[in-house]
């Protein structure tokens, strides 16, 4: 883990590194290639705070797009 965000969200939601993979995973899929753009932070947080992370990558990514978060 070298990144920032990765690293202050396993911390701040005690994520583990399967799930701080999936986050990041999931961040690519939406279409966000940097972690260091807000939509990075933005899908992060969301994906964390909403309890998101739990479920399977295809209906975190339909959420993201109804709320905007993802990139078409």
């Amino acid at each position: 883990m070298e990144n920032k965000l990765l690293i202050d969200l396993g911390v701040k939601y005690g994520l583990d590194s399967a799930k701080i993979s999936k986050v990041a995973t999931i961040i690519y899929q939406a279409g966000v290639e940097d972690f260091d753009e807000p939509e990075a932070r933005a899908i992060a947080e969301h994906l964390c705070e909403s309890g998101l992370i739990d479920k399977p990558a295809e209906e975190i990514l339909q959420e993201l797009k109804l709320k905007g978060l993802a990139r078409d």
